[in-house]
């Protein structure tokens, strides 16, 4: 095994050794970079490209940076080649580590043009620097996870990040909680969203054991001061723990139990509250002292309800406005936090979505939609990445995103929680790639009067796009299928329906006029072929229609009884359907009565009737219609069979009986029983055939709604 230490060429001879050690991974290659080298890397191709080679390849490749890309360039081309990216404050120059070599380069102290280069296969050198890299990247934190950013650049981290609070505090926090018969709190609301976040397990395992009768509960008191702190009380009041507001601010917050004082000195640094000293004793005379002080409190405290109901009967909209970008974020997020039934996005910046897919916040919101909350985003179309953004909403099923029509100039994004929070976010510049960087001020609304107003807006927005979208669709087919569509009706209307009236006219004089009979017989088929024809030619039309989204319903109450035997009456009359085929009806003593398209109903009435005659016997023909009635899904539907005892249907042809141009006969063209199902479902229904059990004839039924 070789092991050299060099300088080399800034750029020349320190590619060529990293690209080799890339290009020579099996299963596994780590790399560490500098924000000053981050550059190095991607605007050589090559490496990128090499990296893309490898996860083709099912190879793991994890980076440590040690700042976020500065645009969305870099960041596309870095998340391209990674499977996992994190972030470290720390990171020199570029390391890399595949299975069998460890490459690192750094800028030579005494010359920046040039690089300190150390390459080697040595396994105990691979052993160390592997399980060095093993801890950096542990201690790191998450940037990208399956090609999902989850940067704090936005501070979209877990809600409990806000809060830094030293492992062994925390540790003894755990203790005082569950070593306890009863728990008093004295505290800011700040405290109490931090034990909400932190410790809600704990406080749960209390509410249980008092329920239990093995622990007396917890009572805390607290300053109540703006809504927006409502549905955090709100949640500790419905997990049973007793709340009370008072109007000062407390200057220290303190905790007893029935063995313990505790008292936590926190202190504010960067946004963030910062627990960093506790004091916890059993000493007997100060629990005595501080259990008089907060009993005290307490009698003179007003009940959470109470305060609740005080707030929540003012009738103006609190409104806070927030200069500094870092802070309203984590005001966001502490709402995010509380949220309980549905977030709303507008988000109109196609920069804005990327940002947000960067800094792990669709992550967040995603996580937040399994747990049931609906979580709504509109978005603006952008046709040169919408493949690219496709693909980002693709990886998040528990969030509904739609387009939103490019009717919105303004970049600001605005957000309402649960119909009651509002935020505006001012975007002063759109081309950062940090939140941080790219917000102004924010206003937060806290009240349900602006939030439900803003939210009827969205809601309207998302059904202007979701008709949008039929729109485009319809557009499209019409596109596709409008000039085909008015040709053939054209050709329908003028080639078929005119000539047919002239021959339908033509030989109703003839036959009032001629008196022999079998001239008569002769006229009568004439005329039983020209009504054919014109059906077909209705036929199409109306499937035409259809199709076009153009043919509308014109519902009515009738008795389907009545409708059945009138249009039964008119094949008994008619000669040429004199096949000494009997009708017979079942169920008909009682009274079906429905709201439906007359006109429509009959239509499907006649063709089926027709197919049963066309497949009848001369002789001993007979076709039965049956009425009745079920309940599906709570609805009652009224169900029409037309059985005959004729051919019945061949096997092949019974799963496409009910599609366009289905017919193998020559007796039809194949749309009947198409135009059948589509009125019959037009009308919410459903259509159905089978072959009689005895083997002998078929029966065609449908069922439809008897309220329409």
């Amino acid at each position: 095994m070789s092991e050299t230490t060099e300088s080399v060429d800034n750029d020349k001879d320190a590619s060529s050794r990293l690209l080799n050690l890339i290009n020579n991974v099996n299963s596994i290659l780590d790399i560490s970079i500098s924000s000053d080298k981050l550059s190095f890397f991607i605007n050589s191709s090559c490496f990128v490209d090499a990296c893309k080679a490898l996860l083709e390849r099912n190879v793991q490749i994890r980076f440590i940076l040690q700042s976020p890309p500065k645009n969305t360039e870099d960041f596309k081309h870095i998340s391209s080649a990674a499977s996992k990216i994190k972030y470290l404050e720390g990171v020199q120059g570029i390391s890399a580590i595949s299975d069998s070599e460890y490459f690192s380069l750094n800028s030579n102290p005494a010359d920046s043009r040039y690089n300190d280069v150390f390459s080697t296969t040595n396994k105990t050198i691979l052993s160390i620097v592997k399980k060095s890299f093993d801890a950096l990247f542990s201690n790191a934190i998450s940037y990208l996870e399956t090609s999902t950013q989850t940067s704090d650049e936005f501070n979209i981290l877990p809600p409990s990040m806000r809060f830094k609070v030293d492992v062994e505090i925390s540790d003894q926090i755990v203790h005082f909680l569950t070593d306890s018969k009863f728990i008093y709190i004295y505290s800011t609301i700040g405290a109490m969203l931090l034990g909400y976040q932190n410790y809600l397990e704990y406080f749960e395992k209390i509410q249980t054991q008092l329920k239990a009768k093995q622990h007396a509960g917890v009572r805390w008191i607290t300053s109540i001061q703006s809504r927006n702190e409502l549905r955090l009380v709100k949640n500790l009041l419905q997990m049973g723990i007793d709340i009370r507001h008072t109007p000062d601010r407390p200057p220290f917050d303190f905790a007893l139990s029935d063995k313990y004082f505790a008292c936590a000195i926190e202190r504010n640094e960067e946004n963030k509250l910062i627990l960093d000293n506790m004091l916890l004793n059993d000493d007997r005379a100060n629990l005595t002292f501080y259990n008089m002080i907060f009993e005290k409190l307490w009698n003179s405290a007003i009940g959470a309800q109470d305060r609740i109901k005080e707030m929540e009967r003012g009738n103006d909209d609190n409104i806070a406005v927030v200069s500094d970008s870092t802070e309203s974020l984590h005001k966001l997020f502490e709402l995010f936090t509380l949220a309980k039934k549905e977030i709303l996005i507008i988000l109109p910046s196609t920069n804005g979505f990327f940002r947000t897919e960067m800094s792990g916040g669709f992550k967040m919101l995603n996580r937040m939609g399994t747990k049931g909350i609906r979580v709504r985003v509109l978005t603006l179309p952008d046709q040169e990445n919408s493949s690219e953004i496709k693909k980002i909403q693709s990886k998040y099923p528990d969030i509904y995103f739609r387009d939103l029509e490019p009717v919105i100039t303004s970049f600001n994004r605005i957000m309402v929680i649960d119909r009651e929070n509002t935020v505006i976010l001012e975007v002063t510049d759109d081309g950062q790639l940090k939140f941080t960087e790219a917000l102004g001020k924010a206003i937060f609304i806290d009240g349900s009067k602006t939030s439900e107003t803003i939210a009827s807006i969205f809601d309207s927005l998302w059904t202007q796009s979701e008709i949008h979208n039929r729109l485009k669709e319809a557009h499209e087919k019409l596109k596709v299928h409008g000039k085909m569509q008015s040709r053939f009706m054209d050709l329908v209307a003028h080639e078929l329906r005119t000539p047919l009236q002239s021959i339908l006219g033509i030989t109703e004089i003839l036959k009032e006029d001629i008196q022999n009979n079998d001239q008569n017989f002769m006229l009568q088929i004439i005329m039983s072929n020209a009504r054919r024809l014109r059906r077909l030619s209705e036929n199409i039309l109306d499937i035409t229609r259809l199709e076009g989204n153009i043919l509308y319903l014109n519902k009515e109450e009738f008795s389907l009884n009545e409708l059945v035997k009138s249009t039964i009456s008119d094949y008994i009359t008619n000669i040429e359907y004199n096949k000494s085929i009997s009708f017979e009806y079942k169920n008909f003593d009682k009274e079906f009565v429905v709201t439906a398209d007359k006109f429509r109903i009959t239509q499907v009435i006649q063709n089926l009737v027709d197919n049963s005659i066309r497949f009848t016997k001369s002789k001993g023909g007979k076709i039965v219609l049956t009425l009745s009635e079920k309940i599906i899904h709570s609805k009652e539907i009224v169900v029409i069979s037309v059985t005959d005892n004729g051919e019945g249907l061949k096997p092949e042809l019974l799963s496409r009986l009910f599609t366009k141009f289905s017919s193998d006969s020559y007796y039809g063209a194949g749309i009947g029983l198409y135009l059948c199902r589509k009125l019959i479902e037009a009308h919410g229904g459903r259509i159905w055939a089978m072959n009689n059990k005895n083997k002998n004839g078929c029966t065609f039924s449908f069922g439809i709604p008897k309220k329409g």
